[in-house]
């Protein structure tokens, strides 16, 4: 077993130093980042796209929903006769709690995140492509 060992080892010959070992890993280590800052770069402007496209026509659905479960109504009751709502204050805060429209409400805000997110990493491509040009 020795034998076959020392055989294989000395069939690599002298070619494959330790520098040129270490030269390709960290060429393929550069093109793994590389692929890595790709992939971030087009998903982030995928969803980016996605989520400035969808956030409009989801607010405008927002306030219709808003507009006929009454919650407008509820909240201008809330302004106009304040003696009614700290009378009742316990139904009021349940009616008013039942008119908002709670999965609308989150789309809407979940779109607005994953928008700002994806802002943060244009932001942060921008200024990596600034600096690189003022190093340049």
């Amino acid at each position: 077993m020795d034998s076959n060992l020392e055989k294989a080892f000395k069939s690599l010959g002298e070619t494959d130093s330790f520098d040129s070992l270490q030269s390709r890993i960290v060429f393929r280590v550069g093109q793994i980042q590389e692929r890595r800052t790709k992939i971030r770069l087009i998903l982030s402007r995928t969803i980016g796209v996605f989520s400035f496209v969808a956030v409009i026509p989801v607010i405008i659905n927002l306030f219709v929903q808003l507009q006929t479960s009454g919650f407008w109504n509820y909240l201008s009751l809330l302004f106009t006769d304040t003696s009614v709502v700290a009378t009742y204050w316990k139904e009021f805060s349940l009616s008013l709690t039942d008119a908002i429209p709670f999965f609308t409400l989150t789309l809407v805000l979940a779109l607005v995140m994953s928008l700002f997110i994806s802002f943060k990493f244009a932001l942060k491509d921008f200024k990596r492509i600034g600096l690189s040009a003022n190093l340049a």
